[in-house]
């Protein structure tokens, strides 16, 4: 598997998650679909979506998994 070029003018996001993005996100790092993290914090996987897409037009991405990568490498969320 080939790692991802790092950009070197690239600018960290100024960005604020809230706690459940940030605990929504998390979960996605750990490859939980929405319906588990539904599961996982008693919400609806539709809630669970809408607060990953808030996640993603914060952070100015497409898909959860950019959201991750980006999350992960501007500090916000750890991958362990």
């Amino acid at each position: 598997m080939e790692a991802v070029a790092e950009d070197p003018d690239r600018q960290p996001v100024a960005v604020s998650l809230s706690p459940r993005e940030q605990e929504c996100l998390q979960w996605v790092c750990r490859g939980k679909s929405s319906a588990d993290i539904g599961t996982i914090l008693s919400l609806s996987p539709r809630t669970v979506d809408s607060y990953l897409e808030k996640v993603c037009a914060k952070l100015r991405v497409r898909t959860r998994i950019e959201a991750v990568a980006s999350a992960v490498r501007d500090g916000l969320i750890d991958p362990a």
